[in-house]
This record gives C-alpha cells, structure tokens and sequence, in this order.
C-alpha cells in the first residue's frame, strides 16, 4: 500500500512529465477533477502505479494488458460513451515518469545502505552530512529543467539521451534530425555530470567519516561544480544538489577544528 509520500512523489513526477503537455487539461489544472475533468491518473494512480509494477518488458502490449486488468476492468466509466482517461495515448511517457521515481527510490536506498555500513566516525557528528547526502542521492540524474534547445526549441525537461536518440532516428525532416541528435549529446553530458557528481558525494561522505576534511570538501566541491557545469542551478532557479551536503561536511570540519586538543601526557 502507497504512503502519502510515495503517492505524492509519483504523482508529482507524472505532473511534470506528463499533465504538462497533456492537452485535455482545463485551465488551472491539474488537479483536473475539481475543475470539471475527470482524469484516469487521478482516479486511478495506486491501480496505475500497480499495472506498471506488475511488468517488467521492453515491449507495450504488456503494459497495456495490464492497465485493462489493474485499471480500465474496475473503472466506472470502462462501458460509457464517456472516457476520462488520457492513458491510451499517454501510458508510454506515464510508465516513464513512473519508473524514473522507481529508480530514484532505489538510488537513495543504496545511499542509505552506503552511509549505513560506513565505520562508526570517532570524531565530529555527521549527522547533517548523512542526511544531507540520504536526500541528495538520485535527486538530480539528468535534464529537470525546462529548455528551448536547438532551432525547433526543444523542451528535453524529463528526456533521456537515449530517448532523444530514438527520436533522431525516427524524424524524418532534417532539421528534427539535427536538433534531436545534438539534444541527445547534450543529455548524455548531463547524465554524465550527475552520476560523476553522485560519485563524487559517496566519496566525500566517505572521507568525511574518516576524518579526512580535506579531501572531503574538495570531494563536495567537485560535486557541486559539476553541477553548475551542466547548467542546471545557473539559470533556472533550481537549488543545488550538492552545496547541503558541501555546507555540513563543512561545518562538520570547523567543529572538528574548534575542539580542544588533548594535553600531552607527560613522561617520567
């Protein structure tokens, strides 16, 4: 059974890659029912996360199979001349949204086991550190940001390289070749920037519990400018990855500076 915090973060990412082009929104939505629109992704979101669940394959038949067994066969409207379900069209990019909180899920999970099973610190509390990495894994993995790219201003905000890939060679004009081709080149640069900053994070936290503050903020330091390299914080307003995690090992460092140092023991 879904959490209010799992349901919400689904729903969340199904909003940002899916409602937002969705054409049959009213004005002011989503949520689309208060206004008079009723939507199968909100009637139906935990049978739909379900359906999506229940198959693991590269092929669509499956999918569709089962969004009529967990979704459409309990539906009031499966036999009325009125359908509110935007899914025959929109099933492939809400299985995407689905499956990318999947793998963000999946990704702090291993975050939490990697700072789990680090030794005990004997010096400073990581707290902050801890938490501050726990939330930042599978956080940023790619392009979350509205863009105009290329001379047909293309939006690649939830696009991978690999889809814009298909793209390229499936356009058949020119120009859509062109401009998908570079976006997926420009997509496969951002996704390199996040793994590489995620990397760079793991091996921080790893300093940092060694107490090696050095190489622990140049570690974050890394993380962060890749970051800012991508173009991602620079000129959309999103917040940074990384700098929570830089500002706690950080300040974790200067604690450690300002403790007292023992007084040697004396000989003889």
């Amino acid at each position: 059974m879904l959490t209010d915090t799992e349901r919400d973060e689904y729903l969340a990412e199904i909003r940002r890659q899916v409602c937002s082009h969705c054409k049959e929104k009213p004005e002011g939505g989503p949520p689309c029912a208060p206004l008079g629109k009723p939507c199968g992704v909100e009637l139906y979101l935990p049978e739909l996360i379900d359906a999506v669940h229940a198959v693991h394959d590269e092929a669509m038949e499956p999918y569709r199979q089962s969004k009529e067994k967990h979704v459409c066969a309990r539906c009031a409207y499966l036999h009325s001349c009125f359908c509110p379900c935007p899914l025959d069209y929109w099933y492939g990019p809400v299985i995407q949204a689905i499956e990318n909180v999947d793998k963000r899920r999946e990704r702090r999970e291993r975050g939490h086991r990697f700072v789990s099973g680090l030794p005990a610190p004997t010096k400073a509390d990581l707290a902050e550190a801890t938490l501050a990495y726990e939330r930042a894994v599978g956080l940023w993995t790619g392009c979350d940001w509205t863009t105009q790219f290329g001379n047909l201003d293309l939006d690649l905000n939830g696009w991978t390289a690999a889809e814009a890939e298909s793209m390229a060679v499936e356009a058949t004009d020119a120009e859509e070749v062109e401009d998908w081709t570079a976006a997926a080149q420009w997509l496969a640069q951002v996704e390199q920037n996040a793994s590489l900053a995620e990397s760079q994070a793991a091996l921080a936290m790893t300093a940092a519990n060694a107490g090696e503050w050095s190489e622990a903020l140049e570690h974050a330091r890394r993380a962060v400018l890749l970051e800012f390299a991508a173009g991602r914080p620079l000129w959309h307003g999103l917040p940074l990855t990384w700098q929570p995690l830089f500002n706690a090992i950080k300040d974790a460092a200067l604690r450690t500076a300002d403790e007292p140092k023992a007084e040697p023991t004396s000989v003889g």
